[in-house]
């Protein structure tokens, strides 16, 4: 007598193969044939057995058959409707899947094992992905985070789950618990940033995964009961194009910053759609933009040189200037300086 398993393979197997819908005594008579029991208790059985391929996607159709004929309807599963059509990869397409086929290899994304049989499914239609380096538009590298918090914290965006961490910020010695529901995860710049609300700050915060010093974990473990729901207007995308002085923790602050005349048509074409920017009559562009992180500011503004000042608060001013400041004894003590 055979088992469940082998006898849904054997009824699956008998449909697919039939090139005319199948009739009860049919199938009784071969899949069913080492069962010893009457017409009836074989019918709930093979009832059973149809419910169940059903709930799990195969297509087994009931379909009318010839009037005269001692039943007067049989079964088939459609090979159209049960096998998937070939799958066509644009150029493009083909790339984006080899880049994150090296991500899943290296164990970089939360359910790289899930992607790894993903990948084995496809690789009928995808054939080898393996085409030369100098195709590929840039280079896989994300960071190491923990990858248990990462695929944590993956899960926990997924089921609407609040989680619970301790997290050391830029401003902040000492570690402080954070309560957050997650709304999204995404990678940038060899890093991954959580976006979610933070119960502490009572608004939306990002949070730098690789700055979560234990183990991240549910509030509600014990349900599958999603615990909040992500506001309808809720963008990540906004979120993956924030600049690093604007995270952390801190008092948010209005700052402006001067460019000059060579670099300010760079800033208007790169910045000017997300802060205010304002072209001056003497060539020189006027940037206004929030700050939590006055040191990512300050160092970004360095960059650029005498083509870029911080205008105000005066607090940003004093802090850049305290930087030159620092930088100009330390090269002076150095003994590089001229004489």
């Amino acid at each position: 007598m055979a088992n469940k398993s082998e006898r849904l393979i054997n009824l699956m197997a008998m449909l697919l193969d039939a090139r005319r819908p199948v009739t009860l005594q049919d199938i009784q008579g071969s899949v069913y044939r080492s069962y010893e029991q009457d017409f009836a208790a074989f019918k709930r059985m093979f009832e059973r057995d149809k419910s169940e391929l059903r709930e799990l996607g195969i297509p087994i159709e009931t379909q009318p058959l010839h009037p005269l004929g001692d039943e007067a309807e049989g079964y088939s599963i459609p090979k159209d409707a049960y096998y998937l059509p070939e799958i066509e990869f644009t150029p493009d397409e083909r790339i984006a899947l080899v880049m994150l086929k090296e991500l899943a290899a290296g164990g970089k994304l939360p359910l790289s094992r899930d992607l790894a049989s993903v990948f084995m499914k496809l690789s009928p239609d995808l054939g080898p992905l393996s085409p030369p380096e100098s195709s590929l538009p840039c280079r896989v590298d994300l960071a190491s985070e923990d990858e248990g918090n990462l695929e944590r914290l993956f899960n926990a965006v997924l089921r609407h789950k609040t989680v619970r961490f301790s997290y050391r910020s830029l401003r902040s010695p000492e570690p402080q618990e954070r309560t957050v529901d997650p709304y999204g995860l995404y990678g940038q710049s060899g890093r991954w940033y959580l976006v979610g609300f933070d119960y502490l700050r009572a608004a939306l915060r990002s949070f730098l995964v690789s700055r979560i010093i234990d183990d991240i974990h549910l509030i509600n473990a014990g349900t599958d009961e999603p615990d909040f729901a992500v506001p309808a207007d809720f963008n990540l995308d906004s979120y993956s194009r924030k600049q690093p002085w604007e995270f952390d923790d801190g008092e948010q602050l209005t700052a402006r910053v001067r460019f000059g005349p060579r670099i300010s048509w760079w800033v208007e074409q790169n910045l000017a759609a997300r802060y205010a920017f304002a072209l001056q009559p003497d060539g020189n562009g006027i940037l206004e933009l929030q700050v939590r992180n006055p040191e990512a500011l300050i160092t970004w503004v360095l960059s650029f040189g005498e083509d870029a000042e911080i205008l105000g608060p005066p607090e940003l001013r004093k802090g850049m200037r305290e930087r030159l400041e620092k930088a100009a004894a330390a090269w002076a003590g150095s003994g590089t300086g001229e004489t």
